[in-house]
């Protein structure tokens, strides 16, 4: 398969269907970001207020900044040009009855107020497949897809499901209280969101144009030949490994079970106590550690001892957030097996340039 815009991604799917069946290659993978042919040109990211865009159905908008952005950036190495139809972090959640709220404070997020007073009144939960933001959702899909064909992908949508939908619908405080006020309601209600992942996944992957001979990729630029998702929960900040252990760990075992591949997105300093049960979840392929705000330049070497029990795990690793350099220096303290750098850099030759030294060095 040719891409207008990835003339090399048949080297790129050689690439990734080597880590996912974890045999040796010449080097980690490399997802820099896209370089621009002529930093003069300026040109506008199709990802500005993509939210607000997406929502309002200003798609037109969209579609008409994403191949004067591609004309202008170059995706070296394994990196996938892909573009999505994300409506917002909470997206999931407000299908199940409800919209997205925006502030014009914070133009590049939006939320929902949750809406659930007491469990018995929205159970069982479902799908509203009349819902503003889920039809939005498919069109949007739909016209990507046919824009997309033969020169980029369709992403795969950030799906904040299990518990963070319920934390979303009926507020975080609220829902930490359930789990010993009212267990079986909770458990009904997960339960619910739980059969909700696999026909919305589906039907956004058959409305994104999404295939085998396309693959999949996400939020997390990892690229596969069948369903990749990022997976997560963000909630289990809140939960003790108790709770987890019987409401939010079986959800992200299904998540992972029912997908091709995966990566799990570890939100945090707060979730570290639910480690170990995370690295047990054996269909989770790859770690991406998240330190919490307001860490030092150069983070992700005060967290070697977590990203080293990750591999230790059998986990791959994305690293992400460094200069090229920055990752050498990371790259010398770890394992190479299962690493994917998602590096910046100025130029094609500084990524030409890491991946030869990656080949030297791992």
């Amino acid at each position: 398969m040719r891409l207008k815009y990835k003339p090399d991604f048949d080297d790129a799917r050689m690439a990734w269907n080597h880590y996912w069946a974890k045999e040796k290659w010449k080097r980690p993978l490399v997802v820099p970001g896209p370089i621009p042919r002529n930093p003069a040109l300026e040109t506008v990211s199709p990802g500005k207020n993509r939210y607000l865009n997406a929502l309002a159905g200003n798609y037109r908008k969209v579609l008409d900044l994403i191949e004067p952005w591609l004309e202008n950036h170059v995706y070296p190495a394994e990196a996938i040009p892909f573009f999505g139809p994300d409506h917002g972090p909470d997206q999931f959640a407000a299908c199940l009855g409800t919209t997205l709220d925006f502030s014009t404070d914070s133009p590049d997020t939006n939320w929902i107020k949750p809406f659930v007073k007491e469990w018995n009144v929205v159970l069982p939960l479902k799908l509203d497949e009349k819902n503003v933001v889920w039809q939005s959702w498919l069109k949007f899909a739909r016209l990507l897809a046919d824009h997309a064909r033969g020169k980029y992908l369709v992403g795969i949508s950030d799906l904040h499901s299990n518990a963070d939908a319920l934390s979303a619908i009926r507020g975080p405080d609220r829902l930490c209280l359930d789990f010993y006020d009212c267990p079986e309601l909770v458990e009904r209600a997960m339960q619910d969101v739980r059969r909700l992942y696999q026909p919305i996944y589906g039907k956004l992957y058959e409305a994104s144009g999404c295939d085998r001979e396309t693959g999949s990729s996400g939020w997390i630029p990892f690229w596969c030949e069948g369903k990749f998702a990022v997976i997560q929960c963000d909630f289990i900040c809140l939960a003790s490994p108790e709770i987890a252990r019987r409401y939010i760990i079986p959800a992200l075992e299904e998540e992972a079970e029912f997908l091709d591949h995966c990566v799990y997105h570890f939100d945090g300093p707060g979730a570290l106590p639910h480690l170990d049960d995370i690295l047990s979840i054996k269909k989770i392929d790859a770690i991406q550690w998240v330190s919490g705000a307001g860490q030092p330049k150069m983070w992700m070497t005060e967290w070697l001892d977590i990203l080293k029990r990750c591999q230790k795990a059998g986990k791959g690793l994305q690293i992400y957030d460094l200069t090229i350099e920055e990752a050498k220096s990371v790259h010398r303290r770890l394992s190479p097996a299962g690493l994917v750098y998602c590096v910046s850099a100025g130029t094609l030759g500084e990524v030409e340039e890491f991946c030869r030294w990656l080949e030297k060095n791992s």
